[in-house]
């Protein structure tokens, strides 16, 4: 994803490249309703950081797998209290998928299924490769972590938020109260451009 978590609205070709995402002009102090038409990336959780944390995204996404152990999403509807748990992998006759699409709104979060958890790809690898594509395009400002607080709001199934609240970001109720959220992914990305450029610069 080029636009580091944004909108490239300074591209080339902006009638082709964007797309109208109508509501969402009060997320985008611009005002600019505006988005990438899709954005793509791939990410790996491995054996030592599993976790995908809880959140939710205004656009729909869909998740494929790409390699490694299978990866175990649970999602939320806060609207309906619907829950659902949904298994990313290889292994068609264990129910598992290769990919999962997920409807903006929905809650999201995750883990990296352990060999204890599944025989298959026991020893063999140490992570998932997940591919990700985001309609209309993926941007921080129509993403948002789930507050503890919110939980246990919206959530009214005990076993749901009790299984929910390992996944919550130990940030979220500072990040959400103080509207961090844009300024805490671009200090991510920044992060992550300088870890790339001291491998760069130490090979």
């Amino acid at each position: 994803m080029s636009t580091m978590g944004q909108t490239g609205l300074e591209c080339e070709n902006p009638d082709v490249n964007l797309v109208v995402a109508s509501g969402r002009a009060q997320n985008r102090a611009d005002n600019d309703e505006r988005r990438n038409a899709l954005t793509s990336i791939y990410w790996v959780p491995t054996v030592k950081s599993p976790r995908l944390l809880l959140a939710y995204n205004g656009s729909d996404h869909v998740h494929y797998y790409q390699g490694g152990k299978p990866f175990k999403y649970s999602l939320f509807d806060p609207k309906s209290g619907e829950f659902t748990q949904i298994t990313l992998g290889d292994d068609l006759h264990k129910g598992q998928k290769p990919q999962i699409c997920v409807k903006g709104g929905l809650w999201k979060c995750g883990i990296l299924l352990h060999d204890d958890d599944d025989e298959k790809n026991s020893n063999d690898y140490e992570y998932c490769l997940i591919g990700e594509a985001v309609s209309p395009g993926f941007d921080f400002h129509d993403f948002n972590w789930v507050t503890e607080e919110l939980l246990r709001k919206t959530c009214k199934d005990g076993t749901q938020v009790k299984h929910f609240l390992s996944f919550i970001h130990d940030g979220s109720t500072e990040i959400q109260e103080e509207n961090k959220t844009v300024d805490a992914a671009a200090e991510f990305y920044e992060e992550g451009e300088s870890k790339k450029t001291r491998v760069i610069e130490r090979s």
